[in-house]
């Protein structure tokens, strides 16, 4: 049974906590076991409202012996007010420990306090994005809308905290229970992390770079016959080494590696969505060669894309 620690601030967005709370209590349903326990931790113990105004009793304080495997932590509108000594060195401990941290939306201004950030990157709600931005211009996923791998998750907040807890269940269990309880839920998972919409412009790396965004939107808008570079790099006004440099800045990987997970996360899309074969599937997403398209795929989802299909 893994233990999931839930802390809460003054004003955390209770829709976050029930998008964690919901789907393991779903799991455990499915299962027939008690696979997830979770309890709720304020700083004191004492009581927190959420942002709607509905008091929630806590089960714990930073101050308990409880060590869970997994912490999730919300705070709220005004993160600010989650910068406390206390709040600070109770995120250092855990993390210390080995215990797999989250952070859900703004949140992650408390984890980059912490230094938690210093090697990795948290996705932000895009309301939240001006500020933290202005203080740790280095730890925000600017188009992730959650994240997850072995020791660190995080999500934009909303639904997309749903998402992430299904990443969780499943990376603790297994996809087909995952997959369960989204249905369970009536809830079509997001086929991708990337915050791939038309809001792309308005809320995320249009906000600090339009160059940027407008290079995205090309790679966006040319999936199935993907442009040079070197095009997306003069028509957005940039040289080549400039375009890979800004890429480097704000998502960490070349304009090439993010142009490739784009294609390979569409094909994700239609492999579990569309009854195309795969090699259909492959040249939708820019792949004229089977043989380079599955050993993309597999070394981008550890699976053969034949073996991938949801349809």
């Amino acid at each position: 049974m893994k233990e999931i620690a839930i802390v809460l601030f003054e004003g955390f967005p209770l829709m976050s906590m029930t998008s964690i709370t919901e789907p393991l209590r779903v799991a455990n349903r499915e299962s027939a076991h008690t696979l997830f326990n979770w309890q709720l931790v304020t700083e004191t113990g004492d009581p927190v409202c959420s942002s709607s105004g509905i008091s929630i009793t806590p089960q714990q304080s930073y101050n308990s012996d409880y060590v869970p495997d997994v912490m999730l932590v919300l705070t709220s509108y005004y993160p600010e007010k989650s910068l406390t000594p206390a709040s600070i060195n109770y995120v250092r401990h855990h993390a210390s420990r080995g215990v797999l941290m989250g952070c859900v939306d703004t949140a992650a201004f408390l984890f980059a306090k912490a230094g938690l950030l210093k090697n990795r990157k948290a996705a932000v709600h895009h309301e939240g994005l001006k500020g933290i931005y202005d203080y740790y211009p280095d730890s925000v996923f600017m188009d992730q809308l959650f994240q997850f791998s072995d020791d660190f998750c995080s999500s934009a907040g909303g639904v997309a905290t749903l998402d992430l807890t299904l990443s969780l269940i499943s990376h603790f269990e297994d996809r087909k229970l995952a997959n369960n309880v989204a249905v369970a839920l009536n809830y079509s998972p997001n086929m991708t992390s990337r915050a791939q919409s038309s809001m792309d412009h308005d809320w995320s790396v249009a906000r600090f770079d339009r160059k940027i965004a407008k290079a995205i939107s090309f790679m966006q808008e040319n999936i199935e016959n993907p442009l040079p570079l070197s095009t997306i790099a003069e028509d957005c006004g940039l040289k080549n080494w400039r375009l890979r440099r800004k890429f480097k800045k704000f998502f960490g990987q070349t304009p090439a590696r993010y142009y490739l997970d784009l294609r390979l996360e569409n094909a994700k899309a239609f492999l579990s969505n569309s009854p195309a074969s795969v090699g259909d599937i492959a040249l939708r997403c820019g792949f004229s060669n089977m043989e380079s398209f599955s050993r993309a795929y597999k070394k981008r989802f550890s699976i053969q894309p034949s073996r991938d299909r949801h349809y």
